[in-house]
């Protein structure tokens, strides 16, 4: 799913992934900083009526080539909306903070940002493991 028009950042989160896809912004340094951020991800299911979730819901997984789940999150509505065209099951997107995302993905399963587009990023499960941990260190410095 190749995009043939440029890739314009639509917000300050793609505006930091092309700084790090290009090499202006250190890879750590984006992934520290997006823990603090929202991102989208698509689902199968509306979220219920009251924000509870549903064990029945299922969200956008793909593999790589290596045929490891990655789950699928997005920058922008935009990114997303071309997907739920491509596979109209996940028709719903949800808006939520990364690092509560990243808190309920489970071991073995990686992070593909930005799937098809130009400016992206894959988190291979150790990597994601690897966040996760730093994700918390740093939950533990903050804490008073």
């Amino acid at each position: 799913m190749e995009n043939e028009a440029p890739f314009t950042p639509l917000n300050e989160l793609e505006a930091r992934l092309l700084q790090a896809q290009e090499g202006q912004l250190k890879t750590g340094d984006f992934l520290d900083w997006m823990l603090g951020q929202k991102i989208f991800v698509l689902l199968d299911k509306e979220i219920p009526e009251g924000g509870e979730w549903d064990d029945s819901i299922t969200p956008l997984v793909l593999t790589n080539e290596l045929d490891e789940p990655m789950f699928a999150v997005f920058s922008a509505t935009e990114r997303a909306l071309v997907w739920s065209e491509q596979a109209p099951a996940f028709e719903n997107a949800l808006h939520l903070d990364f690092r509560w995302l990243l808190g309920g993905i489970a071991d073995g399963v990686g992070i593909v940002l930005n799937p098809g587009f130009d400016v992206g990023m894959e988190l291979t499960p150790d990597s994601v493991t690897q966040l996760k941990q730093r994700a918390a260190a740093l939950a533990r410095a903050a804490a008073p």
